[in-house]
C-alpha cells in the first residue's frame, strides 16, 4: 500500500509531472497533456505526456505526445496550448534548446499539428512559428507557455515573461495560425516572472490568470482598443502556490463551462523520499465563474459520482467535539456552519488514534482565515510542515462552507465556492486516516449540515 499516490486524482504511472498543457474538448473526450519527465522522478528532459477522459473523473493514458527534437538542437518541449484549427488539432508550445537556446533569453514558439484524432503528433516544418524577433528592440526574457484562442475570426495568442525585471503577459495576433504579428505587452506586475499566462472572456468581461512564482493570481478587467488589458479586481485563484497549486491550464466544453486544472507539486516533500519513482500529482478540475466582479470556483459536479459510503449530520450544536464513524484516505466532506464573532473550529483528517499525527482544517473568525495546519501532518521530520492559509468573506447570516477532498498526499478545500487551498501531506501512519470535528475557540457552532464520503479509486 502506498500511503502518498493519490487514488481519485490524476498522475501518470510513474515518474515526474508538472504543468498541464493543452487541455482541450474535441469529440466528446477531455483531453489532458503535462509536462514529463519519461526518464526519472526528477524534473529534466521535458516530453508532453497525454490522456483523455469522458468524464473528468477516469483517464486513459495515451502514448506520449512531444519529444524534443535532439536533431534540430531540441532539448525540452516546454509548456503552451491546444486549438483545433478547422478539423486540425494544433499544439503551440515553447521550445527550449542549448546555447542561445536557453529558457531565459533564447525560447522559440513551435507547433505540431495531429492527422489522427490528437493520438500522434508531427512537428510543423516552418518552426520555429515564432521568434523573439517580433518584439523589435523590446527585450523579452523567459518568454514562454503560449495560450491560443479565437475571437471574431481572428487567432490570438498570450505568452508569459520578464520585461525590465517586471512579470509580463505578451499578446500576439495571426489570421492563420502561422503568420503572427506582436500587438502589445498586454499587462506587466510586479513579480519579477508572469508563467502560464491564461485570458479569456468570461460574461462580459476579461480574466487574466497567471503564475508568479507563487500563488496563481487572477485580474478581472477589461481589454483596451490597442491591447492593454485593464485590471479592475485581483484576486488569489489558489492560496496553496509551490505547497499545492501552481501553473494551470484551462479549456471550454461543450457545456460553455471554463474548466480549470493545476499541478500540485510536490515541494513540501524536501527531503522526504518515502513516496516512490513518481511526483507530481494534477488537481482535481474545476469550474470558473463570474458572481458579483469575484472568480467562483467549484469542483466540477462530474466528482459527485466517486461519493461512496455516505454519513450525514444536520441542524446541531458543536460544542466541543465530532468523531463520524467514516474515516479513511479517500474522503470528501463537506460543511455549512454559522460563524459567531469568537468562534475557530477544526476539521481534522489524515488523524491517527493519538492525534500525534494529523491535518487540520481550521477557521479563524477573528481574521476571516481558513487554512491548513500541517504542524502535525507527518511524524517524519523531512517534510515541510508550514501553514498554508487563505482568506474567505462569510455568507449572508454569517455563513461558511467548506467542501473538502483529502486524497492521501493531497488536501483540496474550497470556502464558499470563491476561495481555494490546496496543499500535499505525507503522515506516515498507515492508521492515519480518523476524522474528528472540533470547536477550539467559542461556545458553540451553529452546524447547519455536514456530510462526509469515501471517495471511489479511479483505478478501480
Amino acid at each position: 500500500m502506498n500511503l502518498y499516490r493519490p487514488s481519485y486524482h490524476f498522475l501518470p504511472e510513474k515518474n515526474w509531472m508538472n504543468d498541464p498543457n493543452g487541455v482541450i474538448y474535441y469529440k466528446g473526450e477531455y483531453h489532458l497533456f503535462y509536462q514529463y519527465n519519461p526518464y526519472g522522478s526528477q524534473w529534466g528532459n521535458m516530453h508532453w505526456g497525454h490522456a483523455k477522459s469522458k468524464d473528468l473523473v477516469h483517464w486513459k493514458h495515451l502514448p506520449l505526445a512531444l519529444y524534443p527534437s535532439k536533431e534540430q538542437g531540441e532539448v525540452h518541449c516546454f509548456s503552451g496550448c491546444t486549438v483545433i484549427d478547422g478539423e486540425k488539432p494544433t499544439i503551440f508550445y515553447t521550445s527550449i534548446g542549448e546555447g542561445e537556446r536557453n529558457p531565459e533569453i533564447g525560447a522559440e514558439q513551435w507547433a505540431a499539428v495531429s492527422e489522427d484524432d490528437m493520438l500522434t503528433w508531427k512537428k510543423c516544418k516552418e518552426n520555429p512559428v515564432i521568434t523573439s524577433k517580433i518584439h523589435g528592440d523590446i527585450e523579452i526574457k523567459h518568454w514562454r507557455d503560449p495560450f491560443v484562442w479565437k475571437e471574431n475570426e481572428e487567432w490570438f495568442m498570450v505568452l508569459g515573461g520578464s520585461h525590465n525585471n517586471k512579470g509580463c503577459t505578451l499578446i500576439y495576433k495571426s489570421k492563420d495560425l502561422k503568420s503572427w504579428e506582436f500587438l502589445n505587452i498586454l499587462c506587466e506586475g510586479e513579480h519579477i516572472l508572469w508563467e502560464c499566462p491564461n485570458f479569456f472572456k468570461l460574461g462580459n468581461k476579461y480574466v487574466l490568470i497567471i503564475s508568479p512564482d507563487g500563488q496563481v493570481e487572477y485580474y478581472i478587467g477589461t481589454l483596451s482598443s490597442d491591447y492593454k488589458f485593464i485590471p479592475e479586481f485581483k484576486g488569489i485563484l489558489d492560496y496553496g502556490g509551490w505547497d499545492g497549486f501552481y501553473a494551470p491550464n484551462s479549456l471550454v466544453d461543450d457545456t460553455g463551462r471554463r474548466i480549470m486544472i493545476g499541478w500540485m507539486p510536490e515541494h513540501s516533500r524536501e527531503s522526504f523520499d518515502e513516496c516512490g519513482d513518481w511526483a507530481g500529482v494534477q488537481s482535481l478540475p474545476r469550474t470558473l465563474e463570474i458572481e458579483n466582479n469575484i472568480l467562483h470556483i467549484k469542483p466540477v459536479k462530474e466528482l459527485e459520482s466517486l461519493r461512496k459510503t455516505h454519513e450525514k449530520y444536520e441542524n446541531f450544536a458543536l460544542e466541543s467535539t465530532l468523531v463520524p464513524k467514516i474515516k479513511g484516505k479517500a474522503l470528501e466532506l463537506i460543511i455549512e456552519a454559522e460563524v459567531e464573532n469568537d468562534t475557530c473550529f477544526s476539521i481534522d483528517v489524515l488523524s491517527s488514534q493519538d492525534g500525534e499525527e494529523k491535518t487540520s482544517i481550521k477557521y479563524e473568525y477573528a481574521d476571516k482565515s481558513f487554512y491548513i495546519d500541517r504542524s502535525k501532518s507527518s511524524v517524519s521530520d523531512k517534510c515541510r510542515k508550514s501553514p498554508v492559509k487563505g482568506n474567505v468573506e462569510l455568507r449572508e447570516g454569517n455563513m461558511l462552507k467548506l467542501q473538502i477532498f483529502v486524497d492521501y498526499s493531497t488536501i483540496e478545500v474550497f470556502a464558499n465556492d470563491e476561495k481555494v487551498i490546496s496543499g500535499r501531506v505525507y503522515p506516515v501512519r498507515e492508521e492515519s486516516e480518523n476524522v474528528k470535528i472540533s470547536l477550539l475557540k467559542g461556545k458553540k457552532l451553529k452546524v447547519k449540515s455536514f456530510d462526509i464520503w469515501n471517495v471511489a479509486s479511479i483505478l478501480e
